[in-house]
């Protein structure tokens, strides 16, 4: 069955959409597993000896950061199973050496997407959704730093398609209607596999 790459700005609500497809997919009858790209990272490092969470990763030596990316792809395209794949991740991470690719070209290869999303939502909405995450060290951003980071993950998104042949599908996650940009992305998803 196929990988799909969901991704989205930190803040974009993509972890509550993914939620809400787990249960719209259990009504639709299509088996799906969500799998969290940092979270494999993170648990890599643990069986190190590096407790680090997700938001600790990006502030790492970029030789590890590269090492664990590409361990947690192998780990991840060894996950594939009768049902979709859906790996919840991020186009880029913004680390202190600037943006890292979270989809480079090792990366796209070894988990061989059919399909990728981009979950979007208006910048003011990530900056408050950033804000009030208390469960998380998110980085605070201007209007224009989101909007910059919109644009960077299309871009990005664009040039996975060109890399991988897999199309691009954005879905805006607007306030309050995470269910419909879930049933948006099942119905994609129902039709490339039935």
């Amino acid at each position: 069955m196929p990988t799909v790459i969901v991704t989205g700005l930190p803040g974009v609500g993509k972890t509550t959409v993914l939620e809400a497809l787990k249960g719209v997919s259990e009504r639709g009858g299509l088996s799906i597993s969500v799998v969290n790209f940092g979270t494999v990272m993170s648990e890599i490092l643990r069986k190190r000896g590096m407790a680090l969470d997700r938001d600790d990763i990006r502030r790492q030596d970029m030789a590890l950061q590269r090492e664990v990316q590409e361990e947690a792809a192998r780990e991840i395209s060894g996950m594939k199973g009768d049902g979709v794949l859906i790996v919840d991740t991020h186009m880029f991470v913004k680390t202190d050496s600037g943006f890292w690719p979270g989809l480079p070209i090792n990366v796209l290869s070894k988990l061989s997407p059919s399909l990728l999303v981009l979950i979007e939502a208006p910048p003011e909405e990530i900056a408050n959704r950033r804000r009030s995450d208390k469960s998380r060290r998110r980085d605070e951003a201007s209007r224009a730093l989101i909007e910059q980071e919109l644009d960077w993950s299309r871009f990005l998104a664009a040039a996975c398609s060109v890399m991988t042949g897999a199309p691009v599908k954005i879905i805006s996650n607007e306030p309050g209607k995470h269910l419909e940009a879930a049933e948006e992305l099942f119905g994609i998803i129902s039709r490339m596999v039935r």
